[in-house]
């Protein structure tokens, strides 16, 4: 399901790099790992390397906020989120 703008609403479980906030002097005890994310939001471009996906979008000015280009050699898994039509729920 879209949005009214016709943006998928995706979920998206991914893989991204890791820095410790204090990257200096760091024993092999202290060294980052990669960590999952799990990203929500609207799928708005899409590329054979890459997906972006905001969090929010403002569609009177058409501008997007919170974007993130996630490569698609980090994502695990994409699905489309479905929700119910809220009209139709209220005639059950």
């Amino acid at each position: 399901m879209s949005s009214d703008d016709g943006y998928a609403l995706v979920f998206v479980d991914w893989v991204d790099s890791c820095e410790n906030v204090d990257n200096s002097d760091q024993s092999v005890y202290e060294l980052p790992e990669p960590q999952r994310i799990f990203q929500v939001g609207f799928l708005v471009h899409e590329e054979e390397g890459h997906i972006v996906v905001c969090g929010a979008m403002k569609p009177m000015l058409e501008s997007f906020d919170y974007a993130i280009a996630i490569p698609r050699v980090a994502i695990n898994t994409i699905r489309t989120l479905v929700f119910e039509d809220p009209k139709a729920a209220e005639d059950l």
